[in-house]
């Protein structure tokens, strides 16, 4: 897993020596950036406002198996960098942007990771956004940890859409969350609010009989969900 993220980490900074030495067209990174800023509307809307003592820095597109997002906590700075396969799939790039964005609507802490709660958000709210632009259907089934992160969520959304955005009233950072808050507000049972506070990183690499995707170094959610599509 290190090596994984060391080497995602190196393609990173591959794609910013690009973007720095080469004097080339950025009308695309531009155009990703515009619909970073709608889907931020949208997320803000559902979700509750975004932290903006973070700025927002323009997408990048790298050599990486899937996207994922920098917090420059002591620059107060964020950056989304999109795979490679999205430079070819405008709906890929809007579901890894939306995706993200949902990481990005309030950053965690130092030594703090997703909980299942917050990276089930971004992939329901990535598919469904995917769905309603591009016309893209997603199933499930490929992976059982996948499914029940995302019906969990699903569940929970399905009670009360507004419910993310009432919880971050209570406490704004969507991984913090706690299960006394979530059985408080949501009025969901004590052991569906333990599993959506589990840390998602911890929960993904645990070893099941069914999956062969932490043998490969998948770390999200994300990886197995967008396997199938129509």
């Amino acid at each position: 897993m290190r090596t994984l993220r060391f080497m995602e980490d190196l393609l990173a900074i591959e794609a910013e020596t690009k973007f720095l030495l080469a004097a080339g067209d950025r009308s695309y990174e531009q155009k990703l950036m515009q619909e970073l800023l709608r889907i931020f509307k949208e997320a803000e809307l559902k979700f509750g406002p975004r932290d903006d003592s973070y700025q927002l820095s323009v997408p990048r597109i790298t050599e990486c198996a899937s996207s994922r997002t920098y917090i420059l906590r002591p620059l107060r700075m964020t950056r989304i960098y999109l795979s490679r396969e999205s430079r070819i799939k405008p709906w890929l790039a809007s579901l890894e942007l939306a995706h993200e964005a949902i990481h990005v609507l309030s950053p965690i802490g130092f030594g703090g990771g997703p909980t299942i709660l917050e990276e089930g958000l971004a992939e329901c709210f990535a598919q469904r956004y995917v769905s309603r632009v591009h016309g893209m259907e997603f199933e499930r089934g490929s992976n059982p940890k996948a499914d029940a992160v995302m019906q969990a969520v699903s569940t929970l959304l399905a009670k009360n859409d507004s419910v993310i955005k009432v919880l971050r009233t209570r406490q704004p950072v969507i991984s913090k969350i706690d299960e006394k808050l979530l059985v408080e507000v949501a009025g969901i049972k004590l052991s569906e609010a333990k599993f959506l506070c589990t840390d998602f990183r911890s929960y993904w690499r645990t070893q099941s009989p069914w999956s062969g995707f932490a043998t490969q170094g998948a770390e999200r959610l994300a990886a197995c969900l967008r396997s199938i599509w129509k």
